[in-house]
Order: structure tokens, then C-alpha cells, then sequence
């Protein structure tokens, strides 16, 4: 051993658990002081935080102890020890625990405490049967104290559901402490039923109160319930007029009416915003709008917006009527025009849409849609003896579309499904008659608090009868940032070659098809620990376009690898990855008649873009 080890200060290199048979080490973890580097840490010796502190040790073994016993071991013994490894200054921390015999729950029985009606329909309640089958203190089950408040709590939402504003509910224990049983009494009184009576409203508010009290759907004389409280402060609050909105339940006497107080903050009546952003496919983009937020004091939004990037150009003003037939619908009126520069095709297109959304609940929305557009289609580089071709045509399309996200916070969690069908020429104004249905479907799962799995698979296909081909803004492509990474932006599918001036080859142009299938797997890994904000992903992607659905042996699937670097900014993560194109085509690596125009970039594709791929 050197002088210079010998003088070191101690480190925890390592911390690990023994005889913990019903908790494992990483939930132990998160509840001690104590903790080690992580194998980059040690590597690149940043371990000065975690220096050895015995008097914390011994704090942890209380919090173990403590742990324990809160969840139904009153018995646990813990203990621990304080190793040298390899090296002196590096210490092992060993907590030794013996468990010991839990307290089981020998009985456990619910008393309601109200007139027989009363108790006989809260016993035959859907609720009542939920709570009595899901509650923490079953016969059997440990007793756990820390659950006492979870116990408590559920009934006494449970009572709040059937409309008893002030009821009551207390759990009482006798602990047997020779046999480690326990008896449990969940003893409940519901108090009055109570309905709805005012709705007082707190705060300057530019719409006649009628309307702000229409949004919370609170009925004089309606039946009290919790969730019915929950959700109306949460239609306020989703109201673009307003940025704050609580409901809440002011002191008064508690009898069979109820006052509700409602304090709510308009945003500004009218707004401007501007952002700008860059991308690897659309280099620079920046939008700017501006927002009427109550039109003529009827809460209505009237908007005008402009959004231009290298690939589309866009100018639309819309108007939109927040409540149809009740707080969850709204209808949404556009005007647009808009110019797009494809890699295929350029576009000018002008018309309108008419968009009715109706929102279910707070993870399913559905949408159904009209819109009219006449358009203008240019073809591009086909031919360097003719000029482009150029397409004039119509489209008149009833869309219904549909969103539902498994998880409500910002970073997306379980499933998230987008199914979305468009019928056009139903009335006879469309040029082309045809349906397109598209499905995108994601999972989100997290392993760790820091490593996600993301997976996600968009499948689509267009039904169409006509001899004339579609145009190229109807057809389906896929490649780039956002889908089958290695690829650029559409150009993973069917392709043309196309020539310059002087006939001689230039690149491929992608023509798109009516069949379309992609994947993407993602492992995206926060690198909390190290730089903060900081993250990695590893992706494998993969996809093609076909003609139709009857020509889908025609082509195969191709893959897209790589793996890219997550900052986390204000305005979310900025992204860059790379991508390896695995199965390339000739046409993919830009190889004509056999001759070899592209470079060792072909087969690369490097993507910069600010928020997630999926």
C-alpha cells in the first residue's frame, strides 16, 4: 500500500444488502444516504461525493429499520459492516437485515355507520365493490401503518363519489403482537347527501359569468361528487381563455348544500408569438401568430398564423367556437394557403377546413374533419427535354381521426394510438376519388428511471380505383428525421431516375406509393448522474413503400441503425442522430445502369431536429 492511498479519504465504492428477501437492493437504495459511484464514475474518478460517512450509515440502518416496520415486520433487526476492498480508501458497506415474522391481517370487516337505505345502496354501489375488493388491509395481506392513510382515503373518495360531501371514515387496529395478527375495522359514516347549490366566482373575468359557469357543467340541485368537482375545474382550466383555474369548497355548514368557489385568471386578450428552429430537413423554420382570445365577449378565439420553413410555406386564419354541445366539444374553422417544395413535387394549394373535436376523457380525443383545397402540383426534374408536369386538381375529404395517450405528463408513457381515415369524393367536387387509412401506434416503457425502451410502428394504405395516377401530395413516402432514419426526408421507396439539362444522370427522385409500413426502436438513456440534461439513444429502424397493397413482395423491408446524442433544452430535447442505411438499393446509393455517382456518404444520414423522433 502506497503513503499516498493511506492518506486518502475513505470512499463507498460499493453498498449492497443481505437477508432482504421481500425488498430488493435498488428499492433499498433509493431510501438510504449512503450511496457508490456508477462504473463511469469510478472510471473517470468522479467520486468525490461520495465519501465515506459512518455517522449517515448508521442513520441508514435506522431508515431500513424504519422502513420495515412501517410496512408490517415489527421484528426487523439490521445491522452493518464496513469493508475494505482492493485498495484501503475503497469501503464496502454491507447492511445485514433479518426480516423476521410479519403481521398478518386476520380479519378485516367494513361498518357503515347511516340509515339501512343509506348503507344498503352504498353496499350494493359498483364503487363499494371496488373498494372492498382492492383495498390494502385484506384478510391475509401484512399490515402495513403507512397504509392506513391509503385506506382511509379510498373510502372516503368512495363516499364523495355517491354524493356525501362530508363523510367520515377512520381504520382501527387491534395488533395481536404473540401471533403477529391483526384485526382490522374499517368503520365509515357518510353524513348527509349533498347536491350542488352556487357557483361564486373570484377574479376579472371579460365573459358574463353564465358562460365561465357553463364550462363547469354544475347544475344547481345535481347531485355532489368528487370527480364531478375534479373534472369541471379541469374543463375551466382547459378553456384557451383562461391560465389559472381552482375550484374549490369554501367553510359553510354542512348540510345538504353546497357552494363551490371558483377562482380563475384570464391570459392576455390578445397575443402575438413568434418562435424559430432549425432542423436538419427544413434548415431554418419560424412561425409567427396572433390570437383574438374573445371575440365580441363570447369566449371565442379568432387567430391568424404564419409558418415558413425551406421545405413549406404557410399563411392560415381560423376561428374557433370552444363550446358546441357541451365542454368537450369545439369546432375549429380554417382558411389556408400554403406552398411545399418536396423533393418530388412542388405544391401550391389553397381552401378551407371544417373541424368538429370532441374530447372523451382525459386520455382519448376524436376529431371528425372537412376539408376543401384546390391545388396546383409541378412535378419536378422528370425529363430535361420536357417541362415539369403539372397537375390541377381538387380535393374534398371527410376525415375522422382519433388520440389516446396511456400516460397524462410530458414525457410520453405506455401507449399513445393515432388511428386516422380520410374518404374523398364522397360529394363529387374531389378530382380524385379514393380512401387512405393510417394507423400509428407507440409504447413507451421505462426500464429504469433513466433508460426508455420506444417502440413504434405506422402502418397506411390508400384504396384507389381510378386509371389516372394519384399525385404525388396524396401518395404516402416515408424516410428521414422523424421515420426511417438513414434515409433523407421521403426518399426511402420507389424512385425515378431524373437527368440534367444535358441528359446526363443527376440523382433519384422518390415517387411515393399507396401501401406504406415503417418501425422505430429506441433506447434513449439519461445520463442524469454525469451531465446533467445530457442523453443517449441507440435506434433500429426499418420501412418501406410499395405501389399497393398487392405488390408488397415486390420490395423489402429495409433497416436503418445508428444512434444519436439528447439535450434536454427549454424548449425540449435537442436531437441529433446518425444513421447507417443496412440493406441500401442501388438506387438508395445513387448507382445508375451500374455506374457509381454517389459517395461513402450514401449510405449515412445524419439527422438534427429539436424534440423526440416519436
Amino acid at each position: 500500500m502506497s503513503a499516498q492511498d493511506s492518506e486518502r479519504e475513505s470512499i463507498v465504492w460499493k453498498v449492497t444488502f443481505e437477508g432482504n428477501e421481500n425488498y430488493r437492493d435498488m428499492v433499498l437504495r433509493e431510501i438510504i444516504a449512503t450511496e457508490s459511484p456508477n462504473f463511469l464514475q469510478k472510471t473517470f474518478r468522479r467520486t468525490g461525493n461520495f465519501v465515506l460517512n459512518e455517522m449517515d450509515v448508521r442513520r441508514d440502518r435506522i431508515r431500513i429499520m424504519r422502513y420495515y416496520e412501517r410496512r408490517g415486520y415489527p421484528n426487523v433487526e439490521v445491522d452493518f459492516e464496513i469493508l475494505d476492498r482492493r485498495k484501503e480508501w475503497q469501503k464496502e458497506v454491507v447492511f445485514r437485515i433479518s426480516e423476521g415474522e410479519p403481521v398478518r391481517i386476520r380479519s378485516s370487516e367494513i361498518e357503515i355507520d347511516a340509515d339501512p337505505e343509506i348503507v344498503d345502496e352504498i353496499r350494493s354501489s359498483r364503487e363499494f365493490e371496488r373498494a372492498a375488493e382492492r383495498h390494502e388491509f385484506q384478510v391475509g395481506s401484512r399490515y402495513q401503518t403507512l397504509r392506513r392513510a391509503d385506506v382511509e382515503g379510498r373510502f372516503l373518495n368512495l363516499l364523495e363519489e355517491l354524493g356525501f360531501a362530508w363523510p367520515e371514515v377512520e381504520v382501527l387496529a387491534e395488533v395481536d403482537s404473540v401471533s403477529n395478527r391483526a384485526d382490522i375495522t374499517i368503520k365509515a359514516r357518510p353524513n348527509t347527501r349533498t347536491y350542488f347549490s352556487e357557483v361564486k366566482i373570484e377574479g376579472d373575468i371579460s365573459v358574463p359569468e353564465r358562460i365561465l359557469i357553463r364550462e363547469t357543467e354544475i347544475r344547481e340541485g345535481e347531485r355532489y361528487s368528487r370527480s364531478k368537482l375534479q373534472e369541471a375545474q379541469r374543463q375551466v382550466f382547459n378553456h384557451h381563455l383562461f391560465r389559472f383555474a381552482t375550484i374549490t369548497v369554501p367553510e359553510q355548514p354542512q348540510d345538504s348544500t353546497l357552494n363551490v368557489l371558483l377562482r380563475v385568471r384570464e391570459n392576455p386578450k390578445r397575443s402575438v408569438q413568434a418562435m424559430i428552429g432549425f432542423g436538419r430537413e427544413e434548415l431554418l423554420r419560424g412561425q409567427v401568430s396572433w390570437q383574438n382570445r374573445n371575440i365580441s365577449g363570447t369566449g371565442h378565439r379568432y387567430g391568424v398564423n404564419a409558418r415558413a420553413s425551406f421545405i413549406e410555406q404557410r399563411l392560415s386564419t381560423d376561428y374557433l367556437l370552444p363550446y358546441v354541445f357541451n365542454t368537450r366539444s369545439s369546432f375549429v374553422t380554417t382558411v389556408f394557403g400554403m406552398h411545399k417544395l418536396e423533393p418530388s413535387f412542388e405544391l401550391f394549394q389553397a381552401g378551407f377546413n371544417n373541424s368538429l373535436i370532441y374530447q372523451l376523457d382525459r386520455t382519448k380525443t376524436a376529431s371528425a374533419s372537412y376539408e376543401f383545397s384546390i391545388n396546383e402540383e409541378l412535378s419536378r426534374n422528370t425529363d430535361a427535354a420536357l417541362p415539369d408536369t403539372v397537375i390541377n386538381y381538387n380535393v374534398s375529404s371527410l376525415s375522422l381521426s382519433g388520440y389516446y395517450s396511456q400516460g397524462l405528463t410530458r414525457e410520453p408513457r405506455g401507449w399513445v394510438i393515432q388511428p386516422f381515415v380520410e374518404i374523398s369524393g364522397t360529394f363529387g367536387e374531389s378530382t380524385f376519388s379514393f380512401q387512405k387509412v393510417l394507423l400509428d401506434v407507440r409504447r413507451f416503457t421505462n426500464i429504469t428511471n433513466s433508460l426508455t425502451f420506444a417502440k413504434r410502428i405506422n402502418t397506411g394504405a390508400i384504396f384507389y380505383e381510378q386509371n389516372k395516377q394519384l399525385p404525388s401530395n396524396i401518395r404516402l413516402f416515408t424516410g428521414g428525421t422523424n421515420s426511417v432514419r438513414g434515409w433523407n426526408r421521403q426518399e426511402l421507396g420507389p424512385s425515378r431516375a431524373s437527368f440534367d439539362d444535358d441528359g446526363n444522370f443527376d440523382t433519384y427522385v422518390p415517387v411515393g406509393g399507396r401501401a406504406l409500413f415503417t418501425f422505430n426502436i429506441e433506447l434513449r438513456q439519461q445520463l442524469r448522474g454525469i451531465i446533467p440534461n445530457l442523453g443517449l439513444a441507440a435506434f433500429l429502424d426499418g420501412g418501406q413503400v410499395w405501389d399497393n397493397i398487392n405488390s408488397l413482395e415486390e420490395r423489402p423491408i429495409q433497416f436503418g441503425a445508428g444512434g444519436g446524442i439528447r439535450y434536454q433544452s427549454p424548449i425540449g430535447p435537442v436531437r441529433v442522430d446518425v444513421g447507417y442505411k443496412l440493406n441500401p438499393t442501388d438506387e438508395d446509393l445513387n448507382i445508375f445502369e451500374g455506374q457509381d455517382f454517389g459517395s461513402a456518404w450514401s449510405r449515412i444520414g445524419i439527422h438534427f431536429s429539436i424534440g423526440q423522433a416519436f
